[in-house]
Order: C-alpha cells, then structure tokens, then sequence
C-alpha cells in the first residue's frame, strides 16, 4: 500500500513539473492574470490551455502538437498562451471543466469564453481550429 502511494505521488509531481517545464520551453504563460493583461496591452485573445496531472491525452497533446513550430508560430503570433492545471484551480471558477485537455480561447476584455477546442488534436486539425 505504501508503494502504491509513493508511485501515486511521484506520478503527480512528474506531471507538475512537466506542465511548468513545457510552459518554460514553449513561452507559455502560468498565471491566468499575467495572460489576461498581457492579451489586453497586445490586443490579442487568451489561448488557455487546461490540463491536469494524470492525463494521457494532455501530455499527447503538448508533445505531438503544441510543440510543433507551426502550431507554436501561430499561438504566438495570434494568442497570449497560458497553459493551467486544473487542480490548482488557479483560473476563475466559470472556466472549470471536467472534459481534459481543453483549450479556450479567452476575450481579455471581458473575460467570456469565444470558443473552445476540446480534446487531443492532431496538428493539421488544431492549425485549422487556431485559424478559425
């Protein structure tokens, strides 16, 4: 029993620190406010990216496409990039989901949601919805 609650928790703060690790290396934001008042100096909607820490399909989702430069040329170049984990509930309560991962795409000036994308994309699939 003991085992399988350290296995537990070293599975939990891998996937913290992978989370904190992509958002370094990709120029994604972490903080919700931060993207919020960078959105509004730059005229330009927020990408927020919802993840959590045991989710397959999140980690798919950073390695198979977010990461790509054609993906991350357009993220940066038309969205403020913030990726959260949703157990940190660090985000304002009307964003909550239980459907992971999901991106939403976020007016900065009224913070209401656009749009969203839901689920694991492939790159062609996500260049088409970023473009939308």
């Amino acid at each position: 029993m003991k085992l399988l609650l350290l296995v537990l928790i070293t599975m939990v703060s891998l996937g913290a620190s992978e989370i904190s690790e992509f958002a370094q290396t990709m120029g994604y934001e972490t903080s919700y406010k931060v993207a919020i008042q960078k959105a509004k100096q730059s005229n330009k909607e927020v990408m927020f990216v919802m993840v959590t820490n045991y989710c397959p399909w999140c980690r798919k989702f950073e390695k198979r496409t977010l990461v790509k430069e054609k993906v991350n040329l357009i993220v940066h170049k038309k969205y403020i990039p913030l990726i959260l984990n949703r157990e940190k509930g660090n985000y304002p309560k009307q964003f909550y989901t239980k459907r992971i991962p999901v991106v939403m795409f976020i007016n900065p000036n009224n913070e209401e949601k656009i749009k969203e994308s839901l689920g694991y994309k492939k790159v062609k699939d996500f260049v088409i919805e970023l473009n939308k």
